[in-house]
């Protein structure tokens, strides 16, 4: 088992290790980290705005004010969440870069998006390439975009101004000729493709890019894939989200599709959501909430019985690491087990039941993966008592996993609590 052990973290830490050193990725995760009040807002009022409970429609179709403000809400902020991508991508990955005044990169960005994106001149602008559909767009141009910039920096390609002119103005030239570059070339580029039978740029990435993608990620092998890749780095030291970053990018790609299919009526087409995704990781990821109950339940050790008292808080809030590191169960052989195989069974269980339909699919809402479980499928499955009861049964089931275990660790416990007092 030791040398498997080693033989494991060998693989885990070269994974980490790499991912670290992206730093596009990095800047990406952070990205959806700084967006995430507006994805928040934005999913809370589309779900305030279509939710049908007692007399809440009703009360909505007098009240047209209050819909309205709810829908416009949510149309400038999460159906149009690509715009806003470009907008702090850019800026966080030239930080990343390490380069001279990196806000400047951002107008280039939202430029060069704007200009690849088909519209009517004056008259209309197609808001969809601006949603979850141009996401990998926004990815793929801030990329190019920045690191273009970067490249004239790097190359000394820039306008030089005599000593004594202000920095700020010095900046501005020093961005002008790529400026001009990608202006003009994105203008050009987007024009040409328009008049052919492609579409747009948006429309190549995203059929053969995004959507191939999204569903390979989002597919069930895709999806068990990124648990367990998760729950191994967690159980190896490392945190799990840094070695799957485009994850979160994934999920608010995933939800504003289910909204957007919410809000036109039609069926919601992904499993894959923030609502679904909280309930199989209940207590953090590896999913330890069950491990916290039967901890503050059985264990009668003094070691077991205080880290329960310590950890039942934080793990009711999915943040795992009293646990994690106070048992502990990173690192731990014997523990390895139920710590990876809870997250098996989880998304066996929640894959399975929302795709076989006896759960309702994600209705777009990101609570947030600090709200407790029971709270993610209230508000974040389009069947909500459903989703409360799926949310129930896999902290039992995560119960049942960990039972013996928890016996075990505290018989072993009491016995070395016996010996020391003897």
């Amino acid at each position: 088992m030791e040398k498997f052990m080693e033989k494991l973290n060998s693989i885990v830490e070269p994974l980490a290790n790499w991912v670290y050193k992206q730093k596009f990725l990095l800047a990406l995760s952070e990205t959806m980290q700084a967006l995430l009040p507006i994805t928040v807002i934005g999913s809370f009022a589309c779900l305030f705005a279509f939710v049908d409970i007692g007399g809440w429609q009703a009360f909505l179709g007098s009240h047209p004010v209050i819909l309205t403000g709810l829908m416009n809400t949510q149309s400038w902020t999460l159906s149009i969440i690509a715009f806003y991508t470009v907008a702090a991508l850019s800026y966080l990955y030239a930080k990343r870069l390490e380069m001279d005044e990196p806000l400047s990169c951002v107008p280039l960005a939202l430029a060069a998006f704007m200009l690849l994106t088909p519209t009517e001149l004056y008259t209309a602008l197609p808001t969809a390439w601006l949603g979850h559909k141009g996401m990998f767009s926004a990815f793929i141009i801030v990329f190019l975009v920045v690191r273009f910039v970067k490249l004239c920096q790097d190359k000394n390609i820039t306008i030089k101004m005599p000593a004594g002119v202000p920095h700020y103005v010095e900046a501005t030239f020093a961005v002008l000729i790529p400026a001009v570059i990608i202006c003009f070339g994105c203008s050009f580029i987007g024009q040409a493709v328009a008049q052919t039978s492609v579409g747009s740029i948006h429309d190549v990435i995203y059929n053969f890019i995004q959507a191939p993608f999204m569903n390979l990620g989002s597919g069930f092998g895709g999806t068990l894939i990124q648990e367990l890749v998760m729950t191994l780095a967690m159980f190896c030291g490392v945190h799990g989200q840094s070695v799957v970053p485009w994850q979160p990018a994934l999920m608010t790609a995933c939800d504003e599709a289910n909204a957007a299919a919410i809000r036109a009526g039609a069926a919601i087409p992904n499993v894959y959501g923030s609502g679904s995704m909280n309930i199989i990781q209940m207590g953090g990821i590896g999913a330890t909430l069950g491990l916290a109950i039967l901890m503050v339940i059985f264990c009668r050790s003094k070691r077991y019985k205080s880290l329960s008292r310590v950890a039942i808080v934080p793990q009711i809030f999915n943040i795992g690491e009293p646990l994690l590191f106070g048992i502990p169960i990173m690192l731990n052989p014997v523990l390895f087990l139920p710590y990876m195989g809870g997250v098996v069974a989880n998304t066996l269980l929640v894959y399975g039941s929302i795709a076989f339909g006896i759960v309702g699919r994600p209705n777009g809402v990101n609570p947030s993966w600090t709200m407790p479980g029971p709270l993610q499928g209230l508000l974040g499955i389009s069947t909500p008592i459903q989703g409360v009861i799926l949310a129930l049964v896999v902290i039992a089931v995560d119960m049942v996993i960990w039972y013996p275990f928890v016996r075990m660790m505290d018989k072993q416990a009491l016995a070395e609590e016996a010996a020391e007092e003897a």
